[in-house]
């Protein structure tokens, strides 16, 4: 079997659409959008965060179940923790899949990104789980966190509940990360540096032109969500408690908020 596939050879359904992210950021930009995520003012928000949400996660299960077999002679106790990641990975699919079905969408009603499956195209296990595990799981834990005060305001439990589930398993997932990033360069600084920039290319992909902004910052707009109107964050804001359980420094989420993007974990 071949190692790190290109996206076009992920086993999907003929209906589902895969689009790189510079498509999606273009065809946003011309509608006048935010580049890339859709943000809690737009219509159908709450079904394509999900979706979104759930496509990653897929994702999530397959680039690490690929780490696990690009890289044979990584050490037994990294490819363990990869493995029991596809575990939690499969879980939080199955989870997001049946959120869909709640909230009166499917999977592959909207296209999918590939910008997570895009990691595993770096032949650097330590440069991996910089980028996914750090990097876009730290993202993750901003957009449940987020997710999960809105669910509460909507006074909703099933999507308050489930996503709380989920969020703490990326918590894990993270610490896994800064974990092997660390050990997996010990003694080469070199290596370490390379990581550590595939992470703050991913943090400065998702920082929105430092458009983030902590939860008391946020602006606050009114908006219907489910059968009622709520007041809910303008953007993305940083999950500084979440970030502080999963093993990011206080100076780490400050460089976020203020757009520089540089992670500080190591």
């Amino acid at each position: 079997m071949d190692k790190m596939i290109p996206v076009d050879r992920l086993a999907r359904p003929e209906d589902h659409v895969l689009v790189p992210l510079d498509k999606i950021r273009e065809a946003r930009l011309e509608q006048g959008l935010t580049p890339f995520n859709a943000m809690p003012f737009e219509e159908d928000f709450l079904k394509t965060r999900l979706h979104g949400i759930c496509a990653g996660e897929f994702q999530a299960m397959e680039a690490a179940g690929r780490t696990l077999f690009d890289f044979p002679d990584a050490p037994w106790e990294f490819q363990l923790d990869m493995a029991r990641q596809v575990w939690d990975e499969s879980r939080h699919s199955e989870i997001y899949m049946k959120l869909l079905d709640y909230v009166g969408s499917y999977l592959g009603e909207f296209p999918e990104s590939e910008v997570l499956w895009s990691c595993t195209q770096v032949d650097d296990p330590a440069c991996r789980v910089a980028g996914i595990n750090r990097g876009l799981e730290g993202l993750a834990c901003d957009v449940f966190e987020q997710l999960i005060r809105m669910a509460q305001k909507m006074g909703d439990p099933v999507i308050e509940r489930a996503v709380d589930y989920v969020l703490a398993d990326e918590i894990t997932h993270v610490r896994m990360g800064s974990k092997w990033m660390r050990k997996l360069t010990e003694g080469d600084p070199e290596r370490l540096r390379k990581a550590q920039a595939f992470q703050d290319n991913i943090d400065n992909l998702f920082n929105f032109g430092g458009g983030r902004t902590t939860q008391e910052g946020a602006a606050q707009i009114k908006q219907r969500l489910g059968d009622r109107e709520v007041e809910i964050d303008a953007t993305l804001t940083i999950a500084r408690e979440a970030r502080l359980l999963a093993g990011f420094t206080d100076e780490e989420i400050e460089r976020l908020i203020k757009g520089m993007g540089k992670s500080a974990a190591y």
